[in-house]
């Protein structure tokens, strides 16, 4: 009988050393001192910080040994006539992004992916997926990317710039110098900082940076700066060069401005709803309409200007964000149900979306650019005395502050 006890005891010591899950990992408790402020703010954000590695061909010129650098006139002669003096590279160029909804829209720099002819994504938890680049925008270094996951995604929550303070502790997640599953923290230093950087577009001018000392270094570019509540206040952007504990990032309020031009549904699928839209104070409210476009989508579908969208199909509509991002998914010809509130009434209405419409070149003209303009006829042509021209278009006017 002691010979079986004996035995007993050995064979439950050699399936916890073959089995280590019996021995139960240490668990730090929830009123534990070393479970911080910052150490919960991370534990809420981390999950949904993206490591981002891009491929990116470049095309380097190779200097002749014998005629060392030359002018492009004799440069342009000896690749007509003996082929080309270019050698292809590939860049892999490492970033940082936040997830900022469980669909997998992930935010990070222009620079990050700028010239990417692909996109890899890893999760702390070590998933990788392949993102697609969904829009960017180089003036205010921002990018939207998309990866695709059979379950809902962790994503951080958007804070707002409106209350930050000066000295209060922040903290940046990335990927610094491609060391995955970094954490630096700070204290916010400054707010509303105006700083030129240079980028590949030339010298870019940023106002109302945040200023912060915590470390953002080379790697860090996208990811998020978040504060003690783990929300997000911030896209990490610039570090200054030979400067110690000086880091900025874009402020959230203006990356959410930058959002919604870059889920813009209408530009990116060619999508016509119909109705402008704005913001309420009280996001619970839903997103106000302000105006209709005759014969759109939304007037067929008997919305009109003071209704309140508060949810198309299932999906709650909080913002103008949530607005862009749900109707990018949709195609022309779809359906959407939406539910409106008109004057305290909750209607239920059905839109079919459509193909958008042709823009003129004198809309867009003055609305991307500020130029009014007008066809160059050959009467007006001749007018001008510009009587070599067939066919164009003649700028009569500039809209004043316009780019």
């Amino acid at each position: 009988m002691k010979k079986s006890h004996i035995f007993s005891l050995f064979s439950a010591f050699l399936v916890c050393i073959l089995f280590p899950p019996c021995l139960k990992t240490p668990v730090i408790e929830a009123n534990s001192n070393r479970r911080t402020p910052i150490v919960i703010a991370v534990e809420k954000a981390w999950p949904a910080v993206a490591n981002i590695s891009t491929e990116r061909l470049i095309t380097q010129r190779q200097v002749d040994p014998f005629f060392g650098s030359r002018s492009e006139l004799f440069d342009q002669f000896f690749n007509d006539f003996f082929g080309q003096n270019q050698k292809q590279m590939v860049e892999r160029p490492l970033g940082s992004g936040v997830i900022i909804d469980e669909d997998g829209y992930i935010v990070t720099n222009e620079h990050v992916v700028s010239r990417a002819s692909k996109v890899k994504v890893r999760l702390s938890d070590g998933k990788d997926f392949e993102a697609t680049i969904i829009s960017s925008d180089p003036i205010s270094d921002l990018a939207v990317l998309k990866i695709n996951s059979p379950t809902p995604l962790p994503y951080v929550k958007m804070g707002t710039s409106k209350d930050l303070m000066i000295g209060e502790t922040v903290v940046a997640l990335g990927n610094p110098f491609g060391l995955e599953n970094s954490v630096t923290t700070g204290v916010l230093s400054a707010k509303n900082r105006t700083m030129t950087f240079n980028s590949q577009y030339g010298d870019i001018k940023y106002d109302g940076l945040i200023q912060t000392d915590a470390l953002i270094n080379p790697g860090n570019s996208g990811g998020p700066l978040i504060n003690i509540d783990g929300e997000l206040i911030g896209i990490n952007a610039a570090i200054v060069n030979q400067a110690q504990g000086i880091g900025f990032a874009i402020p959230v309020d203006k990356v959410r401005q930058t959002l919604v031009k870059l889920f813009n549904f209408r530009e990116l699928n060619k999508i016509w709803f119909g109705a402008q839209v704005e913001e309420q104070a009280d996001v619970s409210k839903g997103i106000m309409v302000s105006s209709v476009e005759p014969e759109s989508p939304a007037y067929k579908a008997q919305i009109k200007a003071g209704d309140y969208i508060t949810k198309i199909d299932l999906k709650e509509i909080r913002d103008i964000l949530d607005f862009e991002k749900y109707i990018l998914e949709k195609n022309a010809g779809d359906k959407l149900y939406i539910t409106i509130n008109r004057g305290g009434r909750e209607l239920k209405v059905e839109v079919k979306l459509e193909k958008a419409p042709l823009a003129s070149v004198e809309k867009l003209a003055l609305e991307k650019l500020g130029l009014f303009v007008q066809d160059l006829t050959p009467q007006l042509a001749k007018q001008l005395n510009l009587w070599w021209v067939k066919s164009g278009v003649l700028i009569s006017g500039v809209q004043k502050n316009s780019p």
